[in-house]
Parts: C-alpha cells; sequence; structure tokens
C-alpha cells in the first residue's frame, strides 16, 4: 500500500536544526564570549559555559556577514517575525515541496493558489511575505532546485529543473506552503517485444502520459496456455521476485497496512479466505471461466451462531468489520468485539481485543444488539454473500481499485470505490500497476513508470480492454519477468501479487 513519505532534507546545520540570520542584531565578540542584543534584550554566550542565564540552545555561529542562530535564541530575543522553518521534498515521478512556516497563518499564504506550466531553464518564482530565512539551502532533489532569497518587501523562492507542470498551494495547522512538480519526461528506452511462453508476451513501450511520456511494461496472457493466480499470505511482506518465484511473470495486487502487512479488501488464495472484501470495490477472481473484473456490489457477512443465523451487514460499512491479522488491535471502548478461534467463539466484549490465531474479530457498534447476545462457547462460522456470484466460487481473489474500465467504456469513478478526493495514490505521476481483460478473455498485466491513475483509463482503452482496475501503486508497483523486476532496481516488500504459470514448457531467453 503506497504511503508517500516526506523527508527533510537541506536547510539544516547543527543537529537538523536550522540556523537563521538575524538583520539588525548587534554582535561582539571578546575573550571567548558572544553578545547578542535586539530590540532591548541581550544574551550572551560563554565559551565552556554555554549561554548565560536560562538558555538552553547551541552556540552562536559568527561568520564575516553576521551571527547565525537558531530558534530557542530568537524566542529568547523575542523575535516575533514569521520564520522558514524548512524545507522538505518527497514524492517519486511527481516531486511535492513543502515549505514550512511559522509565524503565519493559511490567509497569510492565501494569495499564493495557481497552477501553470515552465519550460526548461525558465524557474517558477513564488513572491512570499516578508519572514526570516535559514542560511542554508537545500540540495536538488531528483532534479529539482529549490532557493529562497530576500527581495524588497518579501521573500522570493525559485523553483527551477526541467520543464514541469506546477500547483501552488497553502496548507493549515500549521501552516505551510505546497509546490507540487510534475515534470515533463520524455521516455526513450527501446520498444521491446518477445515471447516468454507460449500464449505469453511482454511488449515495453512509451506511451502519452501527465508527465509527458512514460515507459509502459504490459504482460499479456492469451487464455488457455497458461494459468493466472493470485499469491501472498495476509500479516508477511515479501519482495515480488519472491512472491512470483518460479513463475513466467508476476505483478504486485493488493493494498496492506505497511506496519503489520496485513492484507485491506479481499484476498483468496487457493479458496482460502484470508482478508474480508469492502463493498463497492474493484476486485479481480481467476477461476474456470477466466478472470473477471467488477466492481463489488455486495459483500454481505452473516453469523452462524448455533442454529441461528445472524444477519451481521456489509463488509467494511454498517459500523462492523471483521479483522483475520493474529495479534492485531481491533475496537474500542464503544464497540463490541466479537472474537472466535477453530469455530468457537472464545470471547463477546468491548474493545479493543486481540485477532486470535487461526480465527477472527468481529467489531460490531452496541445497536447490533443480536451480536452482543452471542455467548463464549458457541458454535460460530462466518459466512461471506458476494456479488458478483463469479467472486463466490473463484479459487483466486484480489481487491484493489479503483475501477479504470467497464465494458469497454470508462468507468474511473474513486469516490464511488471510498478514495477521498485528493489522495496522492492517485492524483501523484507515480509507478502505476493495473490489470486488464479484453473481450477475447486475454489478460493484461501493466506497470506503467510515470503516470497518474486518470492515465491508465486511456492506455487500457488503447489495448483494447473491456475491463480494467488499478492495482497497488507507487513504490509497490513492480513487474517480474523471467525472475526479474523489469520497472526498478529495488523492491519493496508487499502481501500479494499475480503470477502467470505456464501449463507448457517456458520458452527461455534473454532479459530486456
Amino acid at each position: 500500500m503506497l504511503l508517500l513519505l516526506v523527508a527533510p532534507v537541506g536547510a539544516v546545520v547543527a543537529q537538523g536544526v536550522p540556523l537563521y540570520r538575524l538583520p539588525g542584531a548587534a554582535v561582539s565578540q571578546s575573550d571567548g564570549a558572544v553578545t547578542l542584543s535586539y530590540g532591548g534584550i541581550t544574551l550572551t554566550y560563554v565559551e565552556g559555559l554555554g549561554w548565560l542565564g536560562s538558555v538552553k540552545a547551541d552556540p552562536p555561529e559568527v561568520t564575516p556577514s553576521g551571527v547565525l542562530v537558531d530558534g530557542s535564541i530568537l524566542d529568547a530575543l523575542g523575535v516575533r517575525l514569521p520564520r522558514l522553518d524548512g524545507i522538505r521534498f518527497g514524492g517519486d515521478g511527481e516531486v511535492r515541496i513543502v515549505l514550512d512556516v511559522s509565524g503565519m497563518t493559511e490567509g497569510d499564504l492565501s494569495g499564493l493558489q495557481f497552477e501553470g506550466d515552465v519550460a526548461k531553464g525558465n524557474p517558477l518564482k513564488l513572491h512570499l511575505p516578508p519572514m526570516l530565512l535559514p542560511a542554508e539551502s537545500p540540495q536538488p532533489y531528483r532534479g529539482v532546485d529549490v532557493t529562497v532569497d530576500p527581495e524588497p518587501g518579501g521573500v522570493q523562492a525559485s523553483v527551477s529543473g526541467p520543464a514541469f507542470h506546477y500547483k501552488v498551494f497553502p496548507l493549515g495547522h500549521p501552516a505551510r506552503l505546497v509546490v507540487d512538480v510534475v515534470p515533463q519526461t520524455q521516455a526513450d528506452l527501446p520498444e521491446i517485444q518477445r515471447t516468454l511462453a507460449p500464449g505469453v508476451t511482454y511488449h515495453r513501450f512509451n506511451a502519452p502520459s501527465s508527465s509527458g511520456k512514460s515507459v509502459v511494461h504490459v504482460v499479456s496472457v492469451a487464455p488457455g496456455d497458461a494459468e493466472l493466480r493470485v499469491v501472498g499470505t495476509s500479516g508477511r511482506g515479501r519482495t515480488l521476485t519472491e512472491l512470483a518465484a518460479g513463475a513466467v511473470a508476476g505483478v504486485n495486487a493488493g493494498y496492506f497496512d505497511p506496519h503489520t502487512f496485513a492484507a485491506v479488501g479481499l484476498l483468496r488464495v487457493d479458496y482460502g479466505l484470508l482478508s474480508l472484501p469492502t463493498a463497492d470495490r474493484a476486485a479481480v477472481a481467476f477461476g474456470s471461466s477466466g478472470a473477471i473484473i467488477a466492481r463489488l456490489d455486495q459483500a454481505h457477512l452473516s453469523l452462524q451462531v448455533g442454529t441461528s443465523n445472524l444477519d451481521v451487514g456489509d463488509s467494511g460499512s454498517d459500523g462492523v468489520w471483521v479483522a483475520t491479522a493474529a495479534g492485531a488491535l481491533v475496537g474500542g471502548p464503544r464497540l463490541g468485539v466479537i472474537t472466535a478461534q477453530r469455530g468457537v467463539v472464545l470471547g463477546n466484549m468491548v474493545g479493543p481485543r486481540s485477532v486470535p490465531r487461526s480465527g477472527f474479530a468481529l467489531v460490531y457498534p452496541p445497536e447490533k444488539r443480536a451480536l452482543a447476545r452471542v455467548d463464549a462457547g458457541a458454535p460460530v462460522a462466518l459466512h461471506l454473500s458476494l456479488q458478483p456470484q463469479a467472486f463466490e466460487t473463484a479459487p483466486y481473489a484480489v481487491e484493489a481499485g479503483p475501477m479504470l474500465v467497464q465494458n469497454g467504456q470508462p468507468a474511473y469513478d474513486p469516490t464511488r470505490e471510498g478514495f477521498p478526493k485528493g489522495q496522492r495514490i492517485l492524483d501523484a505521476v507515480t509507478q502505476q500497476s493495473a490489470i486488464g481483460v479484453k473481450p477475447d478473455g486475454t489478460v493484461l498485466l501493466v506497470v506503467a513508470e510515470s503516470m497518474r491513475a486518470a492515465d491508465l483509463v486511456p492506455l487500457f482503452l488503447q489495448l483494447g480492454a473491456r475491463a480494467a482496475m488499478r492495482l497497488d501503486s507507487g513504490s509497490s508497483s513492480t513487474m517480474v519477468v523471467d525472475g526479474k523486476a523489469v520497472n526498478r532496481t529495488s523492491e519493496r516488500h508487499v502481501v500479494s501479487a499475480i503470477v502467470v504459470r505456464s501449463t507448457v514448457p517456458v520458452v527461455t531467453s534473454a532479459a530486456p
């Protein structure tokens, strides 16, 4: 599951704390002591003793152009000027720049909300309100450079790099200015097409995307000569190379909790239900009739207690959910939790409660009174009803989403599937994994190296897909062909994968 990590870089000196120049401060040095005066307040630092008085801070740094001090000294001097606390970078294909400021509100930055394009060599210039600036500038990040300098009446921030599309907007609590930069890349890898096994081909080519062009990897699996399976275990992370060992090809599949590696959404492996679905989310199932991609219109739960059948509600809604990751704590003081193991109720009380090994925990709200009356020791079985019905009997299935194409038409509607608007896992330019099915049953496993989720829609229409859905993407996106990852040099651990296993001897050939 994609998590965007935004790490602070640059603009730091001692112990990761930014040092600031203080215009207008009087500085004097004598016999190992530095005295600072500003606004009627005087502070003295003595070598070997530190700051006199109750001030606890790093020593000042005296340079030919003035003295540099950290934020605690500014506070001790009563400096109330806004300050730039630092500049952070993050992202993969899309670069996010965050300017953290203190002493300002989101309203102070409200005029800085726009987007556009700049050509290579023409920096984006942002005119900011007056503020104190760190003495050090950050290092370039993925070819994008940021400088911040004083200008008459304020501060100018310049963003330069390759030609790029940008979007600037402020955020509050705390105040910060965000600049999203999408470099206009030009994919230049040569096109490759080769046979991996009878009925299985690999194709690498360049396609249009929000970043200009993207390298695209496609494994096509014709019906009949190869088998598609979902592999993986909820609660255990492995690289795709490990999950696809012995397979002709593979691609990462469903979402997961990056801390526990618990699968998120439907995961069924060899008829075993490892994780329960979310209603109205896109999923793919593999069975005797081939691959089916559809939104789960119904994922309804019922609980058989002895001879009684209790209606639970839709999985992931109605205030109920089921956890199967052993050891996980679920529920809360206002929610009931039924824990069961090997077909017997272990307990029924308010949470949080630990999920038993080889069992499950059913969390429910207090209005589900019938569930509250289930007693410890009772025989119990959890039943799941899925629509479309093909998902009921398929030995392999995995949920992800959102849906991209349905009945040969665009079907991208993330909010319908519960993805909040503005999620970077969908809107950022990054590596994207997806799966599609053509009218003749051919399955398309796809990884695009530099696209937004929405860019996958025209790509699958171009490939002739009848249905298509997005898989987990970003740092999880990996495609393995003949035992080698073709879209990245290092792999993240993931929980599930879709693999292609040949039913006839594999044709060996050199990797691209």
